[in-house]
């Protein structure tokens, strides 16, 4: 049975350091969250659109025809939609086991989601490639709006060394950043692709509150909050005509994936709220230790619980093997899949 699993950009020397995700040597993680799947699954209006995106304009591989649930009631109702259609493909960059797992979701009155980068939910997917130039060609040529101020790549600081950037929407309103460093990082990706590495980045309203929940609570690590800044280079690239921006960083424990907690101010904010059937809303998968123990977390922070029942759903799987999963909405309107490892059934 197939199942459905699932930055600080350049900003000073946060970027100076991705890489492709990992995993890491060292004590086995403490905390709730243990690892990641899937590290952006894009909610779009038309799966075969976004796949083109994402596979002819990005570069990743898409392998084989979508899959669906129109057998599997257990996952719709880990989507809290037990009578929509989902359908689904994942694209991976070289040398990843994990990718962009792009939904589609029909049948259950979704809405599109109009989010601009200083939204609180605003999701941006930050891909580095040795050939920004091409990338952003196939990517215009599919119609991909640039969000970048002038329309093209700006140059950036990356601590001592530099980068190209540039911001791009896909069909659904989903942020795409593409960086190409001046020195290339050490990758496993192979020569003939030109993805190297990702990490992802998502706009809260409030970084300090947010970093309580994903550092202290849920036990990712996480470095200091860094003081507002107004790098103009930057303002420029995430398409704004002013305001300053901080950053709080965060590691998934043993996977190496980067999370960035980006806020704004002196710029027009708002609250955008979204349902997990919107185009334009976003997920992300988290391994747990306990996802009953992540569930009361996230709701003591605000969040709600979004599968049917408020409560995990049991996925069977193969070898009588159960999976524990949830769908929360985190405070700044963000979907957790929340998996705790699945284990076999006594016989």
């Amino acid at each position: 049975m197939r199942f459905l699993f699932l930055a600080a950009t350049v900003i000073a020397a946060v970027a100076a350091h991705a890489q492709t995700p990992a995993p890491l040597a060292g004590p086995a993680p403490t905390g709730l969250v243990v690892g990641s799947g899937n590290f952006f699954s894009p909610i779009v209006n038309d799966l075969d659109k976004a796949v083109a995106f994402y596979r002819d304009g990005l570069g990743l591989d898409v392998q084989g025809p979508p899959a669906n649930a129109d057998a599997n009631p257990a996952l719709r109702n880990m989507f809290g939609l037990p009578d929509a259609q989902l359908r689904w493909s994942i694209g991976r960059p070289a040398a990843m086991r994990t990718g962009v797992e792009i939904v589609e979701i029909k049948k259950a009155d979704g809405k599109p989601v109009e989010r601009r980068m200083q939204d609180s939910g605003a999701f941006t997917l930050i891909v580095f490639v040795r050939d920004l130039d091409s990338a952003l060609t196939r990517l215009k040529q599919l119609g991909a709006p640039v969000v970048t101020r002038g329309g093209a790549p700006v140059t950036v600081s990356m601590g001592a060394r530099k980068a190209r950037a540039v911001v791009v929407k896909d069909p659904d309103g989903h942020f795409v950043e593409l960086l190409q460093p001046d020195q290339a990082a050490e990758t496993l990706a192979p020569a003939t692709a030109n993805v190297t590495g990702v990490r992802v980045r998502l706009t809260v309203n409030d970084v300090d509150q947010a970093m309580k929940l994903y550092r202290d609570v849920l036990g990712m690590k996480g470095q200091p909050v860094a003081a507002f800044q107004d790098d103009k280079a930057v303002i420029d690239l995430l398409g704004l005509t002013g305001g300053q921006y901080r950053i709080g960083m965060l590691e998934v424990p043993t996977t190496g994936l980067a999370i960035d907690l980006i806020e704004f101010k002196g710029v027009d904010r708002r609250v955008v709220r979204a349902d997990i059937q919107d185009p334009g809303s976003t997920r992300i998968q988290i391994q747990v230790r306990d996802v009953e123990g992540a569930i009361a977390a996230v709701k003591q922070a605000g969040g709600t619980v979004v599968s049917t029942g408020g409560a995990m759903v049991e996925l069977p799987g193969r070898g009588g093997a159960t999976t524990k999963v949830a769908i929360v909405r985190d405070p700044d309107n963000l979907f957790l899949v929340l998996l705790q490892a699945a284990v076999p059934r006594s016989q």
